[in-house]
């Protein structure tokens, strides 16, 4: 596979673009003529270090080839190599020329500036990162994120910010291992999930088979379950729009109003469940006996956590305790339909 293809559709990992140095290695060292060279498009946003380039001057002719854009003649790799010879009174350069598009070029200019010589400030990073999303839109937050040096959570923020401005991105993504993944996981997510409460002991992989998930979010997925959290994160529920219904069936209807609450002692209702034999001796009800150890609260842990939070952080987390309750009020309905 050519350098350009691994580029355009990244197969098993990013850093495999550690084949592109071994590409770039093969070119041959030829002599280029400075002045036929351009400096425009750099993922430099405040050009050459003025300091380094003084720096490696100082090395004299005891530096690598620079990596040029044939097409074009764009310097790749070795912006501050070039400025170095001039300050030293060259008139040319040992370079390699590669044959890629743009596009490419613009990628493997920022993967070479990360991985050696003067590294790109963050500032740079967000900005190749913010480009590369445009330039390959079907790639993964993770395979952007490798190109770049920065998370795959920065380029999700990233991703979204530019998402506005730019529309009609496609709805699935090329993921590290080379397949094509939905950008919006979370009807997949509750698929996988629906899966594992029916059974537990599915695999990993067969479960992202039939879910089209990758067998890492499969895997967190089931982290989640065992935690007794929503399989979807928060983050995909509030930015990817509408959080997707997990089955068709109509919900039941909400308890009465006026129906109060009948007094429970928390703590005595859970030692009864966890020695219910129903519960304990199946994966299922283990799930739901740890869940159920996890999100019961009383009156006394509220009054300790409601004490803890800063008052900047009351609506927010006011919101959440109104949809948590939401959650319970519906549980409690299909539980009492059940009992019914």
């Amino acid at each position: 596979m050519s350098l350009t293809e691994q580029l355009t559709c990244p197969t098993a990992d990013l850093d495999e673009i550690e084949p592109s140095a071994i590409w770039i290695a093969s070119h041959p060292i030829t002599r280029v003529r400075i002045g036929s060279l351009v400096f425009e498009d750099s993922p430099r946003l405040d050009g050459e270090d003025q300091d380094h380039v003084r720096m490696l001057a100082e090395a004299g002719d005891a530096l690598p080839p620079i990596t040029v854009h044939r097409p074009t003649l764009r310097v790749i790799d070795g912006a501050h190599r070039v400025r170095a010879a001039l300050l030293n009174g060259r008139a040319g350069i040992a370079a390699r020329l590669l044959d890629c598009d743009e596009a490419a070029a613009f990628v493997l200019s920022v993967k070479a500036n990360i991985t050696h010589g003067l590294p790109l400030s963050r500032a740079d990073r967000a900005a190749a990162a913010a480009r590369i999303i445009l330039t390959h839109p079907r790639w993964s937050d993770r395979a952007v994120a490798a190109a770049t040096g920065i998370s795959d959570k920065t380029v999700s923020r990233i991703r979204s910010q530019t998402a506005a401005q730019h529309s009609g991105q496609s709805g699935t993504r090329l993921g590290r291992d080379g397949r094509m993944r939905p950008v919006d996981s979370g009807q997949g997510r509750r698929r996988a999930a629906a899966i594992f409460l029916d059974r537990p002991d599915a695999g990993l992989r067969e479960v992202a088979r039939a879910t089209g998930l990758s067998p890492a979010t499969v895997r967190d997925v089931r982290q989640r379950i065992d935690r007794g959290e929503d399989p979807v994160p928060g983050r995909y529920r509030s930015v990817r729009g509408p959080r997707p219904a997990a089955t068709n069936r109509p919900r039941p209807p909400a308890a009465p109003a006026d129906r109060e609450a009948a007094p429970v002692d928390r703590q005595k209702l859970l030692a009864k469940l966890s020695e219910d034999p129903s519960l304990r001796l199946n994966e299922a009800g283990r799930r739901a006996l740890r869940w159920l150890h996890h999100y019961s609260v009383d009156g006394d842990s509220i009054e300790t956590l409601e004490q803890g939070l800063p008052c900047h952080w009351a609506p927010e987390v006011a919101d959440l305790a109104r949809s948590c309750a939401a959650a319970w009020s519906e549980l409690a309905a299909q539980l009492q339909q059940r009992a019914e």
